[in-house]
């Protein structure tokens, strides 16, 4: 399994729109969590512009007086708004990130990263897809349309169903921090 320059264990979940990484890996995080794991998650936002400020607050306010560099501190959080030039690849932002055991990443389907790919029957954007079209490093599958799973065993590709949370946290636990220890 590959690590980040930062030598913190990192792997993607990757799926279309409606397959259910966010819901997979919230039960993910708070499992992984429960077994004393410090998880970091990085989420790739693919449209151009988000915001985690409001019109009028005192950081949006600096932003917009031309502050290229924003960072909201208190006494148990932080956030930091930087603008950029050109969307960061996923290895440079993994770089910056300390003080985690495990990253996990939320989209990003054109990284190196080891992938696991999310596939739900009940999402029309799922419909003729094919397993590891994105050209990943696909290390297991989530599924529950039949013929994604046969196509995972012919290919010795891990496969799990969404509601295994407890054998996939065990998968990331064995396959990215046993190598730590």
């Amino acid at each position: 399994m590959s690590l980040t320059d930062t030598s913190i264990p990192a792997v993607a979940f990757v799926g279309r729109s409606g397959s259910g990484k966010t819901t997979l890996l919230e039960k993910l995080i708070t499992e992984l969590v429960s077994r004393g794991i410090k998880v970091g998650s990085v989420k790739h936002h693919s449209h151009v512009g988000f915001e985690i400020d409001y019109e009028g607050k005192d950081s949006w306010r600096h932003r917009q007086a031309g502050s290229s560099f924003v960072v909201v501190a208190s006494p148990d959080q932080i956030a930091i708004v930087k603008k950029l030039d050109q969307e960061l690849a996923v290895e440079e932002i993994l770089a910056k990130m300390d003080a985690v055991d495990l990253i996990l990443v939320e989209g990003y389907r054109h990284s190196s990263l080891p992938t696991i790919e999310l596939f739900r029957s009940g999402n029309p954007k799922d419909v003729g897809r094919e397993l590891g079209g994105e050209g990943n490093q696909i290390i297991a599958v989530v599924t529950d349309i039949p013929v994604i799973e046969q196509e995972a065993r012919a290919q010795g590709i891990k496969l799990f169903k969404y509601e295994n949370i407890l054998e996939i946290a065990s998968f990331i636990e064995q396959s990215f921090l046993s190598i730590m220890a």
